[in-house]
């Protein structure tokens, strides 16, 4: 049976794919991880950084004997999939990122960064904050929307995957994007899906950004068309 690895989107955890993941079974033996700071995990003195996130994957894959992986990443966690690719190229079987944002330019990243409040949160959508609290824990998740914040900040001013990068990813890799994203679009999506030499893009009808509002069963018919096939 074919091995697959989730990856959460920003301010989650695994337990994003909890609804998910069963309806995997008869097609993947199916994993998620928290990624480092995430789910109640310390957060580093350096904050969160895609190379603890890939190291989180590299971990993973060593400590379940996985010598090349398969990758879902959503949102967040489809950068973090892509840019294990770059710090480990021979540790990648396939890719498949969903709804992630690649264009982190100041004017959208100001845009982002200006929800991640804690305190607007618990005011404007406390239920929202109270699902935060219990993801990662009381102590924790103010940090954890200060650290996601940050991150995201660092990513405007120092960009992890250029072009380059792109280029030299030599696995099949599938870009997918909602139609109805308005975190991540369609003409970022594009432009990075014509610099990967062997890519596929893919536009879900009717979807906008939260993993939630996907509908599963498309999802899942995705994953086993690009992995199994």
């Amino acid at each position: 049976m074919t091995q697959l690895l989730l990856l959460h989107g920003a301010l989650a955890t695994k337990n994003q794919f909890d609804t998910f993941i069963p309806l995997l079974k008869n097609e993947f033996e199916s994993d998620a991880i928290n990624f480092t700071g995430h789910g109640g995990l310390n957060i580093p003195t350096q904050g969160y950084t895609f190379t603890a996130f890939a190291n989180d994957i590299l971990s993973f894959a060593d400590k379940h004997r996985i010598e090349k992986i398969n990758l879902f990443g959503y949102s967040m966690g489809g950068y973090a999939a892509l840019y294990f690719a770059k710090l480990y190229p021979t540790r990648v079987n396939k890719i498949f990122t969903l709804n992630t944002k690649f264009n982190w330019d100041p004017l959208s990243t100001a845009k982002e960064t200006a929800m991640l409040d804690a305190e607007k949160m618990v005011t404007k959508v406390p239920g929202y904050a109270n699902q935060l609290m219990m993801q990662h824990g009381l102590n924790l998740w103010k940090q954890v929307i200060n650290q996601t914040s940050e991150m995201m900040q660092q990513l405007s001013k120092e960009v992890l995957l250029v072009d380059e990068d792109f280029k030299n990813i030599s696995v099949e890799v599938l870009l997918g994007v909602g139609d109805k994203d308005t975190t991540a679009s369609i003409e970022e999506t594009y432009e990075v899906y014509k610099k990967i030499p062997k890519s596929q893009l893919m536009v879900l009808p009717n979807t906008p950004h939260p993993f939630d509002k996907i509908n599963h069963e498309i999802l899942r018919l995705e994953l086993v068309r690009f992995f199994t096939k």
